[in-house]
């Protein structure tokens, strides 16, 4: 493995507004972060992706467990380069729980996660069955199969989707004549009121394609209006972060920043990212932060919320291009220890009983840690990518 020098930045749009920004006081943190099996890789080890689910592993897991289990799977559009977007539904209550997970084709510990957590709703049992009284769970388990293909030939996934180079549009929000691959995640204004977008956002509702340039997003969106989704939790990676008691950060959470969400929405969001803090800050095992994002509508995480639904960013430690197989256990059972958690408390009730107010408990933006640089030697362009 060829030694990473590439500074890699976290955060939200360039120039939108951010919260959460770190701290600016971080401890020399000493120890060996660098060991086989993680949390980072050795420098000697070549990167690989094989104990990962490849795309046709995927499909024909989710069709084994519609075949014998109550879970419907079902293809819910195309991507450009012709993979079925897969969605599972797991019919239940009136309360429409919506999770899609790997947007970024090179964040795939969270699509085994999910995969986890459709095998247990699958298993049934008494605790599936009291969250089914009152919840239908909806899950993408890979939003981005175009990105993540590249890993099924063991070569790096990539973040973006399989837009061809020489498919080009207009986009409201990046300029006009935008080609090639395009981030999915930043694809959720579609069926938004563009004078909404023209108010909030500043953007020119004229250069508004036709047709979105991420199918996978498009279909995610109608599925999301169709069965009238009243939460979407969007599950994601980041780069790494520690905490001023050098701890490595595994969770961070936000909720819709843009002033067009309606307060009842971003209240529930904030009851959500909460939730989710106090259930698992004392596991031993998740160690949260607050995500610095941006407010525009483009993005899942203030789209949905726009539309008025509880919206919640989640982002957990790991990139595919710095991680390969290194902590894949701990990172997935973090994540699936979240998705759980949130589907009990939802099933419960207990998670309406939280204070919006509690989600600024959650602790605000770490440090970034490269594993190859100690901070004593940051330069100014290091540090001009701490938030």
């Amino acid at each position: 493995m060829r030694r990473r020098d590439t500074l890699k930045a976290v955060g939200g749009i360039a120039g939108a507004s951010v919260i959460g920004s770190g701290t600016g006081s971080a401890k020399e943190c000493t120890g060996d972060f660098i060991r086989p099996g993680g949390p980072f890789v050795p420098e000697t080890a070549n990167i690989n992706y094989n104990s990962f689910t490849s795309n046709e592993k995927l499909y024909k897991t989710l069709e084994a467990l519609d075949d014998r289990s109550n879970l419907v799977y079902e293809p819910i559009g195309e991507t450009w380069e012709g993979r079925p977007v897969p969605y599972v539904r797991v019919d239940g209550g009136d309360t429409d729980v919506f999770y899609t997970a790997q947007q970024h084709g090179d964040e795939n510990h969270v699509a085994e996660a999910a995969l986890q957590l459709l095998r247990r709703f699958a298993a049934g049992g008494r605790r599936v069955d009291s969250i089914l009284d009152e919840l239908t769970l909806h899950v993408v388990p890979r939003h981005n199969p175009d990105g993540w293909a590249p890993a099924d030939d063991n070569e790096t996934p990539q973040r973006r989707n399989g837009r061809p180079d020489d498919v080009c549009h207009d986009g409201p929000y990046f300029g006009p004549n935008q080609c090639g691959p395009v981030d999915p995640n930043r694809q959720h204004y579609f069926g938004i009121d563009p004078d909404i977008l023209e108010a909030v956002d500043g953007i020119d509702p004229d250069l508004i394609p036709d047709e979105n340039p991420s199918p996978e997003t498009q279909a995610m969106l109608d599925k999301a209006e169709e069965v009238g989704a009243d939460m979407v939790m969007d599950f994601h990676h980041q780069f790494t972060l520690r905490n001023d008691d050098c701890e490595l950060i595994n969770a961070s959470t936000l909720w819709p920043l843009n002033e067009a969400a309606p307060e009842e929405a971003v209240d529930l969001s904030r009851q959500i990212s909460a939730y989710s803090y106090q259930q698992t800050k004392d596991l031993g095992h998740t160690t949260w932060d607050t995500y610095p994002g941006g407010t525009t509508a483009n993005i899942a995480r203030n789209g949905h919320g726009v539309r008025g639904r509880g919206s919640v960013l989640f982002e957990f430690r790991g990139q595919a291009s710095d991680l390969g197989n290194a902590s894949k256990g701990r990172l997935v059972t973090v994540i699936n220890t979240v998705m759980n958690e949130l589907l009990e408390g939802i099933g419960s009730g207990e998670l309406y009983d939280v204070d919006p107010a509690d989600a600024d408990d959650i602790p605000p933006r770490g440090d970034y840690f490269w594993k190859e640089l100690p901070r004593s030697e940051w330069g100014p362009e290091h540090e001009a990518y701490r938030e």
